[in-house]
């Protein structure tokens, strides 16, 4: 394909990125601030800069583009005979299904297909197949606007790499998901799940994701509201179609203890379905969990967790950005710097531990790669990933080794000897402000009856930054708008 078009698109978003900052400069009344926001403007564009002016990044994006789509296109191809339709835009624009183009191809997961609860046929991946077991296990759920599970990769190979079987899967009419449901051994389509983009194929995405993520060869998958009869027809209309009953890494999966992940409105579903855990009796309450409790012992929501009604049950992490939604844009006035504390609050009120840390000059896409799509920092991820990491380790594997260590990864990440470190507080929010509160494993284990939470509300002044809301301080800061290679 001739490529010249593309080349003057990027180059006329490129014009557009570095006009816009300009807008509403003037309005600001405090100088300090301004300089500050200046900043933040600049780092919030950090990623779609790089890979903008990157020829690496280019070649890289052509082979990985080239790669998915052919993937996605197999797909539509074997399933148009069994009735299935996809005609999501994300099937076939290729920015979405590459996730960080640069990494690609650095890790194969192993393909997965699975039927949902409406009948629509999920694809997803599972990581750490070929690894030794058994090993605690999460399950991430994408965010929505077409996202697909290549975006979320970033967190998958994190987590893999930290000892973990993971999956990472596409909603319902997003990615290479299908379109629409199915009744059980039908190939008429129905509109159960459609519209795409609502929290029921989130919600119940999640759970669905979860029951197969746990099934195994005596267990076989049963999408949640199904019976015995609705498998047996389904599999027996499946013939020849590619479809999987058993998790492929079942043998090395620790089923009793899951930590689940989201963002967007992944976030606002696992903040749902953490409601799920066998942790309470809450489930039982829940209609969502349809009466069944699940292994869950952590949640992390990537933007934001506590989005919806729920009661607190598991230990629960929350990943905010900076308050700039989809581009980072000038403010006039300061934002209030306790509006990423809501499930901080709930949780600590629920005494359940619980983390929030906010990324500085961080948009709604830190979480999410998309190439040449919105503004994102160059250190979001990392910051992300050691935070997320961290908060899986403490509260899901049942090892009091990893989890103290985890505890302290935690407690001192913000405050590291390398102020270069991922996890500095130097890459957290100046607007809004951070907070924990965290019990000592050690103290835990000697007597949970008298053990107390440690509560610190803004993990800058913690870490021994500037405190939120601090302009000039946080315009004093040495740590660069791009972590060091």
């Amino acid at each position: 394909m001739r490529r010249p078009p593309i080349r003057l698109f990027l180059c006329l978003v490129l014009v557009l990125l570095l006009a816009a900052p300009a807008t509403a400069a003037d309005d600001y009344t405090d100088p300090e601030y301004r300089t500050h926001e200046a900043d933040n403007l600049t780092r919030g564009r950090g990623m779609q800069l790089y890979q903008l002016a990157t020829p690496a990044y280019h070649r890289a994006f052509v082979a990985a583009s080239a790669d998915s789509l052919a993937r996605a296109q197999g797909h539509q191809l074997a399933d148009a005979t069994h009735g299935r339709a996809y005609v999501g835009a994300s099937q076939y624009m290729s920015t979405w299904g590459v996730g960080n183009a640069e990494d690609y191809f650095d890790v194969t997961p192993r393909e997965i297909a699975f039927v949902s609860q409406t009948g629509a046929k999920l694809y997803g991946h599972i990581w750490g197949s070929e690894l030794p077991g058994p090993r605690p296990g999460v399950v991430i759920t994408t965010g929505s606007i077409q996202g697909s599970n290549q975006m979320y990769w970033w967190a998958a190979r994190a987590l893999t790499a930290a000892g973990y079987v993971v999956m990472t899967y596409d909603v319902q009419g997003q990615g290479q998901s299908e379109t629409f449901g199915h009744e059980p051994g039908s190939i008429a389509p129905t509109t159960e799940g459609v519209p795409f983009q609502q929290s029921f194929n989130f919600v119940q995405g999640t759970i669905d994701a979860m029951r197969f993520f746990l099934s195994t060869p005596d267990d076989p998958y049963v999408p949640a509201t199904w019976t015995a009869d609705d498998v047996v027809s389904q599999q027996a209309s499946s013939d020849g179609e590619r479809m999987d009953w058993v998790n492929p890494a079942w043998a090395v999966l620790d089923g009793d203890n899951i930590g689940i992940a989201g963002h967007s409105l992944g976030a606002s579903a696992v903040t749902v379905v953490q409601q799920c855990s066998d942790e309470s009796d809450r489930y039982l309450e829940v209609p969502d969990c349809h009466g069944e409790s699940y292994p869950i012992r952590a949640v992390v929501g990537w933007d934001q967790l506590g989005t919806t009604d729920y009661e607190p049950v598991v230990p629960g992490m929350n990943q905010a950005a900076d308050g700039y939604f989809l581009s980072p844009t000038p403010s006039p006035t300061a934002p209030d710097p306790d509006e990423t504390l809501a499930a901080h609050t709930a949780w600590t009120a629920a005494g359940i531990d619980t983390y929030t840390v906010v990324v500085r000059a961080g948009t709604h896409l830190e979480w999410s790669q998309v190439a040449y799509h919105g503004p994102a920092t160059r250190y979001g991820e990392a910051l992300a990933a050691y935070y997320t990491v961290a908060w899986m380790d403490r509260w899901v594997p049942e090892d009091p080794t990893r989890n103290a260590v985890a505890y302290r990864a935690l407690v001192e990440g913000p405050r590291p000897d390398d102020e270069a470190a991922p996890s500095s507080a130097a890459y957290m929010s100046v607007r809004r402000r951070g907070a924990f509160s965290l019990t000592d494993p050690t103290a835990l284990a000697q007597d949970p009856d008298t053990a107390q939470a440690m509560e610190v509300v803004d993990l800058r002044d913690w870490a021994g930054r500037s405190a939120v809301g601090d302009w000039a301080g946080a315009n004093a800061d040495t740590v660069g708008a791009v972590l060091p290679d």
